[in-house]
Protein backbone atom coordinates (compact mmCIF):
# COMPACT_ATOMS: atom_id res chain seq x y z
CA UNK A 1 0.00 0.00 0.00
CA UNK A 2 1.35 3.39 -1.05
CA UNK A 3 0.13 6.83 -0.06
CA UNK A 4 -2.00 8.75 -2.56
CA UNK A 5 0.98 10.98 -3.33
CA UNK A 6 3.16 8.04 -4.39
CA UNK A 7 0.51 5.75 -5.91
CA UNK A 8 0.85 4.11 -9.32
CA UNK A 9 -0.81 1.34 -11.35
CA UNK A 10 1.31 -1.82 -11.40
CA UNK A 11 1.11 -3.52 -14.79
CA UNK A 12 4.65 -4.79 -15.33
CA UNK A 13 7.60 -6.06 -13.33
CA UNK A 14 9.27 -2.65 -13.73
CA UNK A 15 6.18 -0.99 -12.24
CA UNK A 16 6.32 -3.36 -9.30
CA UNK A 17 10.02 -2.67 -8.68
CA UNK A 18 9.34 1.08 -8.84
CA UNK A 19 6.53 0.59 -6.31
CA UNK A 20 9.02 -1.06 -3.93
CA UNK A 21 11.41 1.89 -4.31
CA UNK A 22 8.60 4.35 -3.60
CA UNK A 23 7.49 2.34 -0.57
CA UNK A 24 11.01 2.41 0.84
CA UNK A 25 11.16 6.17 0.23
CA UNK A 26 7.81 6.58 1.99
CA UNK A 27 9.00 4.55 5.00
CA UNK A 28 12.26 6.49 5.17
CA UNK A 29 10.36 9.78 5.28
CA UNK A 30 8.09 8.46 8.00
CA UNK A 31 11.09 7.30 10.04
CA UNK A 32 12.84 10.66 9.53
CA UNK A 33 9.77 12.59 10.68
CA UNK A 34 9.55 10.48 13.83
CA UNK A 35 13.25 11.09 14.49
CA UNK A 36 12.75 14.85 14.04
CA UNK A 37 9.82 14.90 16.47
CA UNK A 38 11.83 12.97 19.05
CA UNK A 39 14.73 15.38 18.70
CA UNK A 40 12.40 18.34 19.20
CA UNK A 41 11.17 16.77 22.45
CA UNK A 42 14.76 16.23 23.58
CA UNK A 43 15.52 19.92 22.96
CA UNK A 44 12.23 21.40 24.14
CA UNK A 45 13.82 23.11 27.16
CA UNK A 46 16.52 24.65 24.97
CA UNK A 47 13.96 25.78 22.39
CA UNK A 48 11.74 27.38 25.02
CA UNK A 49 14.50 28.56 27.34
CA UNK A 50 15.35 32.04 26.15
CA UNK A 51 18.57 33.74 27.21
CA UNK A 52 18.70 37.43 26.36
CA UNK A 53 22.48 37.74 25.95
CA UNK A 54 22.98 34.63 23.82
CA UNK A 55 23.41 33.36 20.28
CA UNK A 56 20.59 31.08 19.11
CA UNK A 57 21.31 28.57 16.33
CA UNK A 58 18.26 27.73 14.19
CA UNK A 59 18.55 25.06 11.53
CA UNK A 60 19.35 21.44 10.72
CA UNK A 61 22.03 18.83 11.51
CA UNK A 62 25.01 20.97 10.50
CA UNK A 63 24.10 23.13 13.50
CA UNK A 64 22.62 20.42 15.73
CA UNK A 65 25.79 18.28 15.48
CA UNK A 66 28.04 21.21 16.40
CA UNK A 67 29.49 21.05 19.90
CA UNK A 68 29.65 24.78 20.49
CA UNK A 69 29.04 26.43 23.87
CA UNK A 70 30.08 30.05 23.36
CA UNK A 71 30.33 32.50 20.48
CA UNK A 72 31.28 36.18 20.46
CA UNK A 73 31.56 36.05 24.25
CA UNK A 74 27.94 34.86 24.62
CA UNK A 75 26.50 31.45 25.48
CA UNK A 76 25.02 29.47 22.59
CA UNK A 77 21.49 28.04 22.47
CA UNK A 78 21.71 25.28 19.91
CA UNK A 79 18.18 24.94 18.52
CA UNK A 80 19.29 23.01 15.46
CA UNK A 81 17.32 19.81 14.73
CA UNK A 82 18.85 16.94 12.75
CA UNK A 83 17.15 16.11 9.46
CA UNK A 84 14.65 18.97 9.57
CA UNK A 85 13.67 21.15 6.62
CA UNK A 86 12.58 24.78 6.90
CA UNK A 87 8.98 23.68 6.24
CA UNK A 88 9.09 21.16 9.10
CA UNK A 89 10.82 23.65 11.40
CA UNK A 90 7.98 26.08 10.84
CA UNK A 91 5.24 23.46 11.19
CA UNK A 92 6.63 21.65 14.24
CA UNK A 93 8.42 24.45 16.12
CA UNK A 94 7.44 27.93 14.96
CA UNK A 95 3.72 27.50 14.32
CA UNK A 96 3.16 26.14 17.86
CA UNK A 97 5.49 28.94 19.06
CA UNK A 98 7.95 26.62 20.81
CA UNK A 99 11.02 28.70 19.90
CA UNK A 100 11.70 31.55 22.31
CA UNK A 101 12.80 34.75 20.61
CA UNK A 102 14.71 36.59 23.32
CA UNK A 103 18.31 35.85 22.24
CA UNK A 104 20.43 38.81 21.20
CA UNK A 105 21.60 37.13 17.99
CA UNK A 106 20.10 34.41 15.80
CA UNK A 107 21.92 32.27 13.25
CA UNK A 108 19.54 30.76 10.69
CA UNK A 109 20.86 28.02 8.41
CA UNK A 110 18.33 26.21 6.23
CA UNK A 111 18.00 24.92 2.69
CA UNK A 112 20.07 21.78 2.28
CA UNK A 113 17.22 19.53 3.46
CA UNK A 114 14.63 21.52 1.49
CA UNK A 115 16.20 20.88 -1.92
CA UNK A 116 15.86 17.10 -1.64
CA UNK A 117 12.06 17.46 -1.75
CA UNK A 118 9.85 18.60 -4.64
CA UNK A 119 9.67 22.23 -3.57
CA UNK A 120 10.30 25.04 -6.02
CA UNK A 121 13.07 27.55 -5.37
CA UNK A 122 10.49 30.25 -4.65
CA UNK A 123 8.72 28.03 -2.12
CA UNK A 124 11.96 27.31 -0.27
CA UNK A 125 12.99 30.95 -0.16
CA UNK A 126 9.53 31.99 1.06
CA UNK A 127 9.62 29.31 3.75
CA UNK A 128 12.98 30.52 5.08
CA UNK A 129 11.83 34.14 4.96
CA UNK A 130 8.86 33.22 7.16
CA UNK A 131 11.32 31.84 9.70
CA UNK A 132 13.11 35.19 9.74
CA UNK A 133 9.85 37.11 10.12
CA UNK A 134 8.94 34.87 13.09
CA UNK A 135 12.14 35.93 14.86
CA UNK A 136 11.84 39.59 13.86
CA UNK A 137 8.23 39.85 15.09
CA UNK A 138 9.26 38.54 18.52
CA UNK A 139 12.52 40.42 18.79
CA UNK A 140 12.74 43.58 16.65
CA UNK A 141 16.24 44.39 17.95
CA UNK A 142 17.86 40.99 17.42
CA UNK A 143 20.77 40.44 15.05
CA UNK A 144 19.72 37.80 12.50
CA UNK A 145 22.48 36.19 10.44
CA UNK A 146 21.44 33.95 7.55
CA UNK A 147 24.17 31.45 6.69
CA UNK A 148 24.62 30.31 3.10
CA UNK A 149 23.72 26.71 2.32
CA UNK A 150 27.04 24.85 2.26
CA UNK A 151 28.20 23.12 -0.88
CA UNK A 152 28.49 19.33 -0.82
CA UNK A 153 31.18 16.97 -2.06
CA UNK A 154 30.22 13.89 -4.04
CA UNK A 155 26.60 13.70 -2.91
CA UNK A 156 24.13 12.33 -5.45
CA UNK A 157 21.15 13.60 -3.45
CA UNK A 158 22.17 17.27 -3.59
CA UNK A 159 23.44 19.46 -6.42
CA UNK A 160 25.89 22.32 -5.91
CA UNK A 161 24.34 24.04 -8.89
CA UNK A 162 20.97 23.99 -7.16
CA UNK A 163 22.60 25.15 -3.92
CA UNK A 164 24.12 28.11 -5.78
CA UNK A 165 20.73 29.07 -7.20
CA UNK A 166 19.17 28.84 -3.75
CA UNK A 167 21.93 30.92 -2.14
CA UNK A 168 21.62 33.62 -4.81
CA UNK A 169 17.84 33.82 -4.46
CA UNK A 170 17.94 33.74 -0.67
CA UNK A 171 20.64 36.40 -0.41
CA UNK A 172 18.51 38.74 -2.53
CA UNK A 173 15.28 37.90 -0.69
CA UNK A 174 16.44 38.56 2.86
CA UNK A 175 17.00 42.24 2.13
CA UNK A 176 13.40 42.88 3.16
CA UNK A 177 13.82 41.04 6.48
CA UNK A 178 16.55 43.26 7.94
CA UNK A 179 18.85 40.24 8.21
CA UNK A 180 22.57 39.82 7.52
CA UNK A 181 24.06 37.37 5.03
CA UNK A 182 27.09 35.23 5.87
CA UNK A 183 28.61 33.46 2.87
CA UNK A 184 30.72 30.33 3.27
CA UNK A 185 33.03 30.44 0.25
CA UNK A 186 36.02 29.71 2.51
CA UNK A 187 34.67 26.18 2.97
CA UNK A 188 35.07 25.39 -0.76
CA UNK A 189 37.89 23.86 -2.75
CA UNK A 190 39.06 25.23 -6.12
CA UNK A 191 36.22 23.36 -7.90
CA UNK A 192 33.47 24.86 -5.76
CA UNK A 193 32.92 21.70 -3.70
CA UNK A 194 32.98 21.45 0.08
CA UNK A 195 36.61 20.66 0.94
CA UNK A 196 37.10 16.96 1.67
CA UNK A 197 38.94 17.64 4.91
CA UNK A 198 35.98 19.70 6.13
CA UNK A 199 33.44 16.89 5.81
CA UNK A 200 32.97 13.32 7.01
CA UNK A 201 30.46 12.21 4.38
CA UNK A 202 30.28 14.96 1.76
CA UNK A 203 27.57 16.83 3.69
CA UNK A 204 28.11 16.86 7.43
CA UNK A 205 31.11 18.64 8.86
CA UNK A 206 34.27 17.18 10.35
CA UNK A 207 36.04 18.64 13.37
CA UNK A 208 38.30 20.62 11.04
CA UNK A 209 35.26 21.78 9.09
CA UNK A 210 33.57 23.10 12.23
CA UNK A 211 36.74 24.99 13.17
CA UNK A 212 36.66 26.92 9.88
CA UNK A 213 32.87 27.23 9.88
CA UNK A 214 32.91 28.64 13.41
CA UNK A 215 35.62 31.18 12.59
CA UNK A 216 33.80 32.47 9.49
CA UNK A 217 30.46 32.59 11.29
CA UNK A 218 31.83 34.35 14.36
CA UNK A 219 33.49 36.97 12.16
CA UNK A 220 30.17 37.45 10.40
CA UNK A 221 28.27 37.90 13.66
CA UNK A 222 30.80 40.42 14.95
CA UNK A 223 30.57 42.41 11.73
CA UNK A 224 26.78 42.32 11.97
CA UNK A 225 26.93 43.84 15.46
CA UNK A 226 29.31 46.54 14.21
CA UNK A 227 27.07 47.27 11.23
CA UNK A 228 24.04 47.54 13.52
CA UNK A 229 25.89 49.89 15.87
CA UNK A 230 26.65 52.09 12.86
CA UNK A 231 23.01 52.04 11.79
CA UNK A 232 23.80 49.91 8.73
CA UNK A 233 20.98 47.37 8.44
CA UNK A 234 19.56 44.92 5.97
CA UNK A 235 21.33 42.04 4.22
CA UNK A 236 24.88 43.19 4.84
CA UNK A 237 27.04 40.99 2.59
CA UNK A 238 30.07 39.46 4.30
CA UNK A 239 31.35 37.02 1.68
CA UNK A 240 30.36 36.74 -1.96
CA UNK A 241 28.55 33.67 -3.22
CA UNK A 242 30.92 31.45 -5.11
CA UNK A 243 29.86 30.01 -8.45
Amino acid sequence: MLSSGESLVVQTQDDFELALVLKKKEKNRSFLLEMIKNRIEEKREILRGGMRDSVCLVGHSQLDDWDIREMCGMPVRNCGIRGISSFQYRELILDPEILDGTSEAFVVMQGTNDIVYDYSLDEIVESIKKMLFYIRERNPDAIICVVACLHVNGRADRSNRKIDRLNGALCDAIRETDAFWVGMGEMDDSFGNLRREYTCDGLHLSSEGYTVFGRVLENGIRRAFRAKDCGDSGAFLFKGIKG
